[in-house]
């Protein structure tokens, strides 16, 4: 399994466990958070706490966007850009 689809497993579970939302079985990259998952901005910057503490990265306070992370997919590449800024320092 490549790292992308781990990522795309533990997003999962902190949607399902932490925000106790009801999503599909598999992620698809494009789904949408605010349409397709009915997530809130109060929900993405939890998430992003989640995020934080499962992925063992650090996400500046001014590094995101909301809306800049509309998808599963896009919130998956941002990820991985602070895991390897995490890695380069």
């Amino acid at each position: 399994m490549d790292n992308r689809q781990l990522i795309m497993e533990e997003l999962r579970g902190l949607l399902t466990e932490n925000l106790e939302l009801e999503v599909p079985e598999t992620l698809v990259e494009s789904m949408r958070l605010y349409d397709d998952l009915q997530i809130d901005s109060i929900m993405v910057l939890q998430l992003l706490v989640y995020i934080e503490e499962v992925f063992h990265v650090s996400i500046p306070d001014e590094g995101v966007n909301p809306e800049n992370i509309q998808t599963i997919g896009s919130l998956a590449e941002m990820i991985e850009s602070f895991r390897q800024a995490a890695v380069q320092q």
